[in-house]
Formats: structure tokens, sequence, C-alpha cells
């Protein structure tokens, strides 16, 4: 029997009860919608008599996603929008997504550009300068740490000034 580690909302969770990823797309769909939460709520009690998605079954909560998916929502994978830099994950050896997204956040605290391309430009010249690449798609994975550590030196520094 499946614990609910698994990624797929496919399969039932633990005792055939409602699993997380299914409770995050349900609140989704529901978000995306517009449906208000008296609404959401008296669907849910006329449907499943229940007043939570909590209290649904692996099998009620897949049925109420097909339903409300037929409401012109579909929670495919291709049509959730893709986070910055995530097209670098998966990659071994090399620095991920969410760690590019963390040095590009730091970098726009210490930086001094004030448009979006002249600080990507900046960061790119200080990847240059640090590491030695020009691009987060060439950052190794064992690069971040000096990268970040550069730019908590740069924010460390601005503050005593």
């Amino acid at each position: 029997m499946n614990t609910g580690v698994g990624k797929s909302i496919g399969r039932p969770y633990a005792k055939g009860g409602i699993a997380p990823r299914q409770i995050k797309a349900i609140h989704a769909t529901i978000g995306k919608l517009g449906l208000d939460d008296d609404t959401y709520r008296a669907m849910l009690q006329d449907r499943y008599h229940v007043g939570s998605c909590k209290d649904l079954t692996w099998r009620q909560a897949e049925e109420l996603l097909d339903s409300l998916n037929g409401k012109g929502f579909s929670r495919s994978p291709a049509s959730a929008p893709r986070s910055r830099w995530s097209e670098l994950d998966g990659r071994p050896g090399m620095a991920s997504g969410a760690q590019c997204r963390k040095i590009a956040a730091m970098w726009a605290e210490v930086s001094r550009m004030s448009g979006d391309e002249e600080r990507e430009r900046a960061l790119w010249s200080f990847l240059r300068r640090i590491v030695g690449v020009d691009h987060f798609r060439f950052l190794r994975g064992w690069q971040v740490q000096k990268v970040i550590a550069a730019i908590e030196a740069m924010k460390f520094n601005n503050k005593e000034v």
C-alpha cells in the first residue's frame, strides 16, 4: 500500500484516505475556477456529506477533481507554470533551479542595478569573476556555496558602510 510518498496523484494514499497532493490540487483548482468558499463547501456537503476535502476518501477526491476539471481547469503538468530556472533541475553535478533562484534573489538584494536586464548582466559578470562561468547553466553544484558566500560577504560589507 502506498504511504503517500509517491509523486503521482493517481495512487491511493494510506488506508484509502485523501493524499496531501490531492488536497493541494483541489484547492488550486477551486482557486483557478474562482469558486467562493461557501459554494465550494456547499458542493462538498451536497455531494459527499463532508465539510472539508480532508474528510474525502481518495476515490472521492479523484471524482471531485475530475468533476472540477470538466468545468474548464486542467491539472495537467504541461499547463502548470514553470519556475524560473526550473529547466536547470535534474542535471547531475550542476546547480539546481532552486539554487539559481536563491542566488538571483540574493543578488537582487545587493545589486546596485535598478533594471532587471542590467541586474542580470551584472550577475553574469559577477559569476564570471567569482567562479569563471557566464551563466547559471554552467554553474556546478560545488560552486554554488562559493557564489552564495561571496554575495553574503557583499551584503555584510554593505551593512557596515
